[in-house]
């Protein structure tokens, strides 16, 4: 069960920190759910985000999807987290960029 999320964001994936010895893709299996650090504009260091798409997807340099997604210490998001925010997604490596779309206000606790 998908919990009611926070915002929701399109990634742009583009792997330039990736060796050439390093896997280039990222994958949604079938419950569309992945969890990963992101870096923020205006929140300081890594910090979890849980992404949900649609439907499964394999996703390499170039490609982009809309994700729906939460994160773990909504504390440290709720001033900065606004349509437009740009963020970086990680693995080891920076291997995505984000970009906050809307902020759905009902995913925030009270």
């Amino acid at each position: 069960m998908i919990p009611i999320p926070q915002f929701t964001a399109e990634l742009l994936f583009h792997f330039r920190e990736h060796g050439a010895e390093r896997w280039r893709r990222f994958v949604f299996n079938e419950s569309c759910h992945r969890r990963v650090p992101m870096r923020m504009d205006g929140v300081e260091g890594l910090n979890t985000v849980g992404m949900w798409t649609d439907a499964p997807g394999d996703f390499q340099s170039g490609d982009s999807v809309v994700v729906q997604c939460v994160v773990i210490a909504p504390e440290l998001f709720e001033k900065s987290l606004k349509p437009g925010v740009q963020f970086d997604l990680w693995d080891g490596s920076f291997f995505a960029t984000g970009r906050a779309l809307t902020r759905i206000e009902d995913g925030w606790p009270k």
